[in-house]
């Protein structure tokens, strides 16, 4: 720090409730919000979301992701970003073997109430995707996406944007821009 200055910030862990998903890194949960008619948050899908590129051991590069039902908070199965597995579902983390499919994340309503409260402070977007992180000391918003990645989101919640609760709100901002 002699030459530049540095900012030192505290490690965060994974809550115990899915520490067993990863070997050392920091999961998210990926939940996107839209804005609905009345410019009020909306929380559409949610994923958990283990970038094995980031855990040294398992010589993987590949972002695996689980969905996670809006009402319950429930995971299902895990599948993968790559083309080569793109069509595989996992019931198990395929590289640590923990349970995933009927996992209920306890912290579910905590997470999406962040995910709303963070969309408030911006409601100059639209559409936004959050990563936020369940840690023993709660919850955290590690960042915001203006651009989150859609085709994996289809994927792992098998099922294309149009048929999911996220279309009737694109729809609305898609006609408002229409009139203009």
């Amino acid at each position: 720090s002699r030459k530049a200055d540095y900012l030192v910030q505290p490690r965060l862990v994974n809550h115990t409730d899915i520490a067993d998903l990863a070997t050392e890194s920091l999961l998210v949960i990926r939940v996107i919000t839209c804005l609905d008619a009345g410019g009020t948050p909306q929380v559409t899908h949610a994923m958990l979301r283990v970038l094995a590129k980031l855990e040294r051991s398992w010589n993987d590069s590949t972002e695996y992701a689980a969905p996670i039902d809006l009402k319950t908070g429930r995971m299902g199965a895990m599948t993968g970003d790559k083309l080569a597995g793109s069509l595989d579902w996992h019931d198990r983390h395929p590289l640590t073997g923990a349970p995933v499919n009927g996992r209920l994340l306890a912290a579910w309503p905590e997470v999406q109430a962040a995910a709303i409260k963070a969309h408030e402070a911006f409601t100059d977007r639209i559409l936004l995707g959050w990563d936020i992180a369940v840690t023993p000391d709660g919850i955290v918003i590690v960042e915001g996406n203006a651009m989150p990645d859609v085709a994996f989101l289809q994927r792992v919640h098998r099922q294309a944007i149009g048929q999911s609760p996220l279309a009737p709100l694109l729809r609305h901002h898609l006609k408002r821009l229409e009139r203009v």
